[in-house]
């Protein structure tokens, strides 16, 4: 019966085909709100039938482009006691829409309780149709048609955790921790096909966890990282996780046993990676509180800071750098008091799904939400425009929503029909869910767009409409300063969002009325790329009603002094990270960092409250992508960018241009050429000096695409990387977390590796 069901859903969505709608109002996304100082809720992850989009026709987008949309089995994020998501139709084909918006402020308290109720059954082709084995998902073409290998392969896609996306927070336990994976709850074997795990399985444990939590991670000391192990879980949860772990692996229905794995990691005092059904998430948003940078001492340390990096029976002598310590011998465990570096930037942040094999998937699916962290930044935005004005400002959430990445359907450079997918870099661009959603400005109006992408694979160019002015005002959910908020390059400037790449705009509408289109192109390498694709309609701008003149405002909000630009004298250590793409033997790219794919092995080691300025390389030659490269925990500022792709105007043929670098020839000063010698690696550089102060703060930035030279004959005489140099300032919290390229899945495939942020001080004792 079960599986006569499954094909019976297969065969639905060519039955029930429909143009999808457009030109409907911006859907508003609901909202999980802070009050009180807590951001407290459920957010259920689960199997649902939606409508979506596919272009028409399935080539490269033009203009012409329409879409017809198609009910299709995903798995979506829906906050499980937030109003606003619409019923679901009698035909029980929903809508799609992100995960509910996050809105808390700067010094609150996470609480968030993750349910995993997907029915992996509804999803072909993957190990998460039962679980019977261990290893990559398995489709006519796929994975031999690339030859990937477990675990860097599409595969587990019922298996979740959240990844919050810019948040300066714990990396461990039950913060911004990606290693989790959460499986599906358990279902009833009866018709009902029901989760035994729901919002009361664990209500009364996890009510008595937050309670703890709350009285350990004080806001006056962000720095607190608790719970640091299995045992400060409720025991009433863990004897539970324990039991259901257990049975799933005596089931003798998958291949992976999971106690076993927990059961080591808690003997060696790790975190458990593994659970079922729910999870809790418990982190303090830290808050900056001086007004100065570097922050002073204002009292004597004191022992009250939990230490969950390698506590150690005792150290000697007092910590002069004020940095990490290993414990003392009147409190083992703690550590001495240390001074938070950098607060969380307020501003629009993000969060999705992250289980490395089912990144890419679970985000087109759907798997995505904004998190929007308040702070002095909104409060000088409403004392400028009227008090609550940015709570009522639009949302954007940008996503290429579709069902099976190109490698699982065979699709690659060409569609199931054979024909030529020309520059597609991906499905359409739905805002909130929505093909091309009308967005309502008054004449004169200014909006604050608060826009995140958060795309799988490729980025999104948009053009400025004629008579719009707009204002940048922040990157990656970090303000702009003023300098930057008051310059001409980032005013009514064309605004690139790679995927994960956010952006606060103040969009002011012109005083005529009628319908405007916002343009966009879907791009993987920006210089390659922009020249050729088409633009086509993103949303559209609807001016209409009474005129309500505006202004922008004057100043930028006030700049927290935690972001003051990291100067040359602070570096401390540099790195040299490279990225690259190349064919394997199967004809499929294959992605690597360092020459390496992701193992679970460390990448990078750096010592905690230390400064770094990385060279991030991109020895990728052919086609050429930008691969977004991105961090957690940390922003960095990008202080040198070398695109040796890049282009400048011929000043001898209008609408020509030329590259700007050259190996051979005489390079035309006229034009502004530079000579790059192809023997002497240490002229790949750029020829511009670029400024040293006010610089932007990042947490995605795309690394240039390198470039292959040739002589007159056509033989390659060098090839020679992209790359941008970046620092950060690797500070207040201690642990593992990864970096990797944002398109997904390249990470899936491969293209990550972890970070470990080390104590300085070793945890043993010298005697």
């Amino acid at each position: 019966m079960r599986a006569l069901l499954f094909v019976l859903l297969l065969a639905l969505p060519l039955a029930a085909q429909q143009p999808c709608p457009t030109g409907q109002p911006l859907p508003k996304v609901p909202e999980i709100a802070a009050q009180n100082g807590f951001l407290r809720g459920t957010i259920t992850v689960a199997s649902a039938q939606v409508m979506i989009p596919f272009r028409v026709p399935t080539t490269a987008p033009t203009p012409a482009s329409t879409y017809n949309c198609y009910p299709q089995w995903v798995r979506i994020l829906r906050g499980s006691t937030t109003p606003g998501y619409p019923a679901t139709p009698a035909s029980g084909i929903g809508t799609p829409l992100p995960g509910p918006t996050l809105r808390a402020r700067v010094g609150d308290l996470v609480q968030l309780t993750l349910l995993n109720q997907i029915d992996p059954n509804v999803f072909p082709y993957s190990i998460d149709q039962g679980e019977k084995s261990f290893g990559c998902d398995q489709t006519s073409v796929y994975p031999a048609n690339a030859g990937d290998q477990f675990p860097n392969c599409f595969h587990g896609s019922s298996t979740v955790n959240i990844h919050f996306h810019g948040s300066h927070t714990n990396p461990n336990a039950t913060g911004d921790n990606v290693f989790l994976e959460l499986r599906p709850s358990p279902r009833t074997q009866d018709q009902a096909n029901a989760p035994t795990v729901t919002g009361e399985t664990f209500k009364a444990a996890f009510d008595d966890f937050f309670k703890q939590c709350e009285s350990i991670l004080k806001p006056a000391d962000p720095l607190i990282e608790w719970p640091t192990k299995w045992s400060d879980l409720p025991s009433a949860y863990t004897r539970k996780q324990e039991e259901l772990l257990k049975a799933y692996d005596a089931s003798g229905k998958y291949a992976k046993k999971l106690w076993p794995v927990d059961a080591r990691q808690i003997a060696q005092g790790a975190w458990a990676q593994y659970y079922i059904g729910a999870y809790p998430y418990c982190w303090r948003i830290p808050q900056y509180t001086q007004s100065v940078w570097p922050p002073v001492a204002t009292a004597p340390p004191a022992a009250t800071n939990v230490n969950i990096q390698n506590p150690a029976p005792h150290a000697h002598g007092p910590d002069p750098a004020n940095t990490a310590g290993a414990g003392t011998a009147e409190a083992p465990g703690k550590e001495p008091t240390r001074l938070l570096q950098m607060g969380q930037s307020p501003g629009t942040h993000w969060y999705h799904a992250h289980k490395h094999g089912s990144t890419a998937i679970n985000v087109s699916n759907g798997m995505t939400g904004a998190f929007i962290m308040e702070g002095q930044y909104d409060d000088d935005l409403n004392a400028f425009y009227g008090a609550g004005w940015t709570r009522t400002q639009p949302l954007m959430v940008i996503n290429q929503l579709g069902v099976a990445p190109n490698l699982e359907r065979g699709g690659g450079g060409t569609n199931a029909q054979g024909q030529s997918l020309g520059q597609d870099k991906g499905p359409g661009f739905a805002v909130n869910g929505q093909i091309q959603p009308v967005v309502t400005m008054a004449p004169g109006e200014v909006q604050m767009w608060r826009i995140v992408n958060t795309s799988s694979r490729a980025g999104a160019y948009l053009s400025l409409p004629a008579g719009f002015q707009w204002r940048q005002l922040s990157q990656d959910g970090v303000q702009f300063n003023n300098a930057n908020y008051t310059s001409p390059a980032f005013q009514n400037q064309p605004l690139l969002l790679m995927p994960g790449n956010r952006a606060d705009m103040l969009v002011m509408a012109p005083s005529k009325t009628g319908s405007t289109p916002l343009l966009v192109q879907n791009v993987v390498d920006p210089t390659n790329d922009l020249p050729t694709a088409a633009q086509v309609t993103m949303l559209t701008i609807n001016v209409t009603g009474t005129a309500k003149p505006m202004k922008f405002i004057p100043q930028a909000p006030q700049f927290p002094p935690f972001l003051a630009d990291i100067k040359a004298g602070e570096v401390t250590g540099s790195k040299v990270i490279r990225f690259s793409t190349s064919k394997g033997p199967t004809g499929a790219s294959d992605h690597f960092i360092d020459n390496k794919q992701f193992s679970g092995e460390v990448g990078e080691v750096v010592l905690l409250n230390t400064v770094e300025e990385w060279k991030v390389v991109n020895e990728t030659y052919g086609p050429p992508i930008a691969h977004p490269f991105h961090i957690h925990i940390n922003p960095f500022q990008v202080v040198e960018v070398f695109d040796p792709n890049e282009t400048i105007p011929d000043p001898n043929n209008p609408g020509k241009t030329l590259p700007m670098y050259i190996t051979t020839g005489t390079p035309s000063s006229a034009a502004g050429q530079c000579f790059i010698d192809p023997k002497d690696s240490s002229t790949w550089k750029p020829c511009v000096k670029q400024p040293a102060e006010n610089a932007i703060w990042w947490d995605v930035f795309a690394i240039p695409s390198g470039k292959q030279f040739k002589d007159t004959a056509g033989n390659v005489i060098a090839s020679v990387p992209g790359y941008f140099k970046m620092r950060s300032r690797f500070v207040d919290y201690a642990g593992y977390y990864v970096l990797h390229c944002h398109i997904l899945a390249h990470e899936d495939r491969g293209m990550m590796t972890i970070v470990e942020v080390a104590p300085l001080r070793s945890p043993y004792s010298h005697h």
